[in-house]
């Protein structure tokens, strides 16, 4: 008989018999379309899905009957409490789903074979350039059209300032206000647009209690789970959001400092073990309520508050207390808000808790869990002086950015423009807003030309390329390009999964770099300027077969408006391999007199005789001037 404590289910849930299965399959899924099978191959980095199967059939079994167990190298070891989620691949080797049910001596195995990234492929980690925003709906609660304009430029000013990266609030308390009434997704879409629009990668708070689901005594929404007569609705609706949202937004954590001032004890004294506890028991039901929704999205708790406060081990102890009531199943990551000195006066005031943000860390290698990352969700300086913000936020980049720190997933500065904290009218933003015309008006302090210049460098502007990040297209898949040519088509990543696409949207395109295909846009509006430098770049891989070289190429139109009178300039080539990243691209410097200044742009992928190989597969594409 399968023991069911050896795959980790709940006592509950051992309950449960396999008397409708006559034999189960363990499976493994690699993308959105493939079947299930008894063994793949993958790249590492990359997730893949597994599942147990029922009775010979592709149905997945009910959950409450069987239990799976995922083993790998170094130690590697979850046991997903959902059938049919998708797990990660940290390390290249062997890696086994063992599969049981409950109660039976019906067993199955399947393995997957991780080859190890190429060896020449740079670690790539974009997270770290994020920046939140102070919602509208704060400001404008009830009045969709002036909260969609203050989120709309509010993003606007995050992605110039080369952050790839934003958070979303959904609110079950806003989208849920009556029990028996209908959800209202109107904010919560126009959140996601609003990111989605500027290229942004939505991280999302989900959390909040509606009024009628509280318990007795309480009386605002962020400071208490429901009362448990309504389990059944919170777990339905958080089941809902993940649906309604799936392969849209992956990235969710769960409340908001519930170690703080978010949570069920008043005057924010909510970081002891009971506390703990009880936050721990409804991470672990919001958990497998998001899963069921949709197996690939990847679930935090919630952000705890780790200002130096809290002392080193603060947010640590709260990361204990939740390991030791529910373990390591029911949360992917660590969010933390490891603010240095809220107020900082001086140079030498802390710009992180570092000890707090390595003490987590110390916690999840000791649990045999360290491919789980954190997430640096919220950090910021609430100071007038924009020199010190700019100084303190330049040094909190640069550690986040040390590859001793890869276990840091995220970097999110709080707010691009200023919260309801008190001075109101100059606090943590990095950018002054003017609501009083419409749309708001968002202006750069000096804060916001640091970390812009931190991330992009220098002096730099953005060329808008058409549909750089390859979204729009009027053909089905595999299909031509929108507004790239003469050659090239486009494809979904969910359908072709690599490691590194979680920046890089829905689609990418592809073209045969060996053969005589070229890809290029004309940029009507734009002519070369004598001494500035121009930088075409993007994100990159091998291909089918995992292995290529992409050149990179600017050059000029000899004749206005058509593509086809190319005449090149500079060409740079760059092998790519089994994973996504961002190469540097080409660059040019036009010297004075040269036969570029005044022509129009081209930005192009060269083909064979321009150093090409294999097929390429490219994305998220970007020219910038300086």
């Amino acid at each position: 008989m399968l023991l069911t404590v050896g795959l980790g289910l709940l006592a509950t849930e051992a309950l449960a018999q396999c008397q409708y299965y006559s034999s189960i399959q363990a499976r493994i899924q690699v993308d959105s379309t493939s079947g299930w099978t008894p063994s793949a191959n993958i790249i590492q980095g990359q997730r893949f899905r597994v599942g147990v199967l029922a009775n010979g059939t592709n149905t997945l079994a009910a959950r409450e009957y069987v239990g799976l167990k995922v083993t790998g190298p170094n130690g590697y070891l979850v046991r997903p409490p959902v059938n049919g989620v998708f797990v990660d691949a940290p390390y290249a080797g062997t890696y086994v789903l063992e599969a049981g049910c409950i109660n039976s001596t019906l067993t199955s195995t399947a393995t997957v074979t991780v080859t190890a990234t190429s060896p020449s492929t740079p670690a790539q980690r974009p997270n770290l350039r994020m920046i939140g925003i102070r919602p509208g709906i704060e400001l404008y609660k009830g009045d969709q059209t002036k909260i969609t304009a203050w989120d709309r430029e509010s993003m606007k000013k995050v992605a110039e300032a080369g952050a790839v990266g934003t958070h979303i609030g959904f609110s079950w308390a806003d989208i849920q206000a009556t029990r028996t009434g209908p959800f209202d997704w109107t904010g919560a879409e126009a959140q996601y647009e609003a990111a989605r629009e500027r290229g942004l990668l939505p991280f999302a708070f989900s959390g909040t209690t509606p009024l009628w689901a509280l318990p007795a005594g309480f009386t605002e929404s962020h400071r208490s789970p429901p009362d448990p007569q309504y389990t059944a609705d919170f777990q339905y609706f958080f089941r809902e959001l993940s649906a309604r949202f799936c392969n849209r937004v992956r990235y969710y954590e769960f409340w908001n400092e519930p170690n703080g001032c978010s949570w069920v004890n008043p005057n924010c004294s909510n970081g002891q073990q009971a506390q703990a506890e009880l936050y721990a028991d409804w991470l672990k039901l919001w958990y497998v309520a998001m899963k069921e929704g949709c197996p690939d999205v990847v679930l935090s708790t919630g952000g705890l508050d780790c200002y130096p406060g809290t002392g080193a081990t603060g947010c640590s102890q709260y990361i204990e207390w939740i390991y030791n009531r529910i373990g390591g199943d029911y949360f992917d990551a660590v969010a933390i808000h490891p603010y240095g000195v809220k107020e900082p006066t001086s140079d030498n005031d802390a710009y992180l808790n570092i000890a707090g943000i390595e003490d987590v860390r110390r916690v999840m290698v000791e649990r045999n869990q360290p491919w789980k990352k954190i997430w640096a969700d919220e950090w910021g300086y609430n100071t007038r002086d924009e020199a010190l913000k700019g100084r303190m936020v330049d040094r909190a980049l640069s550690w986040f950015e040390d590859p001793a720190h890869d276990y840091i997933f995220q970097a999110r500065y709080l707010t691009v423009q200023d919260t309801g904290e008190t001075p109101v009218d100059h606090n943590y933003g990095l950018c002054d807003i003017n609501a009083t015309v419409s749309p708001p008006a968002v202006t750069a302090r000096p804060s916001y030309q640091t970390y812009r210049t931190h991330v992009l460098g220098a002096g730099v502007t953005v060329i808008p390329l058409n549909n750089a990040e390859l979204e729009t297209h009027t053909s089905s898949q595999f299909g031509a390009l929108g507004h790239w040519g003469p050659n090239g088509a486009w494809a979904n990543h969910l359908q072709f999964p690599r490691p590194g696409n979680q920046n890089l949207g829905k689609v990418f395109g592809y073209y045969s770099a060996g053969l005589t295909e070229t890809v290029g846009q004309l940029l009507t509006g734009y002519r070369f300027v004598a001494g500035k430098t121009y930088v075409f770049k993007s994100w990159a891989h091998g291909g089918g077969d995992n292995t290529g070289v992409v050149p990179y190429q600017i050059g000029y139109a000899e004749t206005d408006g058509n593509l086809a009178t190319w005449k090149p300039l500079q060409t740079r080539l760059f092998a790519v391999g089994n994973t996504w990243y961002e190469t540097e691209g080409v660059s040019f410097t036009v010297p004075a007199g040269s036969p570029a200044v005044g022509r129009q742009i081209i930005v192009r992928f060269g083909k064979q005789t321009d150093g090409g190989m294999g097929d390429i597969w490219f994305d998220n594409l970007s020219l910038t001037l300086r």
